[in-house]
């Protein structure tokens, strides 16, 4: 009488464990070819000191706002003039829930000299709801700073907000002709974080993967660009 229950029970406990052994499998799966991939793009993998995660975390502080940043999955590589970063960005709210930004990309230079800014597109304006979109953005970035115009760039103004948290004259004089025109040509899905020797880069795309290697590549060559760009002279 008591056996079909606990064939069920144990029917139930092989199903778990069969289960179980699939998803670390895959993990370990994922982990190797990340790995793998990074290693092709020049990246090792190292430990986030507390340095590094102050740093990242500073850049990404809002005023009035406790949240605390932690970095996973965070792997090195030397580049001429500086250091670049790959790493999860999780922030934890005070509610307790952690969002996650997957394998953004930070340069690190003693020949970068950046006011404390956050550059974030805007809905693109063929999209019929992009003028309320848009409004509902520029209300929320203002809450990172105080937002700076640019009507003397008006095809980089359409494509971005830029705010600064505290440093908003800095900002308008260092964004000249040559940085408008680069974001100007973009397809307004890139969001940076800057300030002093670091900036943070990423972009709003749906379809990024961290185990996409042509993907991978494309956003350490972007924050290169970015790098340069940004180099003082």
């Amino acid at each position: 009488m008591d056996l079909i229950p606990t064939l069920i029970v144990i029917g139930f406990l092989l199903f778990f464990a069969f289960v179980l052994y699939l998803g670390i499998r895959t993990n370990r799966d994922d982990s190797r070819k990340r790995q793998q991939i990074l290693q092709t793009l020049g990246f090792v993998p190292v430990e986030a000191d507390q340095a590094l995660t102050s740093k990242i975390s500073h850049l990404y502080q809002r005023p009035g706002v406790q949240n605390r940043y932690q970095l996973c999955n965070v792997s090195r590589r030397a580049i001429p003039d500086g250091e670049m970063y790959l790493f999860d960005l999780g922030e934890t709210s005070s509610d307790g829930d952690t969002s996650w930004e997957r394998q953004v990309a930070a340069i690190i230079s003693p020949y970068l000299n950046l006011p404390h800014f956050v550059l974030f597109p805007k809905a693109d304006q063929k999209f019929a709801l992009s003028g309320l979109t848009n409004r509902v953005l520029e209300w929320g970035i203002s809450k990172l700073g105080t937002r700076i115009e640019y009507p003397e760039f008006p095809t980089f103004d359409a494509r971005y907000v830029v705010t600064s948290m505290d440093e908003p004259g800095f900002m308008r004089a260092f964004l000249d002709d040559r940085i408008a025109q680069y974001f100007s040509q973009t397809q307004m899905y890139m969001l940076l974080h800057g300030m002093g020797n670091i900036f943070t880069f990423a972009e709003i795309d749906p379809h990024f993967k961290p185990l996409d290697q042509e993907r991978m590549g494309r956003r350490v060559s972007r924050a290169l660009e970015i790098f340069r760009l940004f180099q003082k002279l």
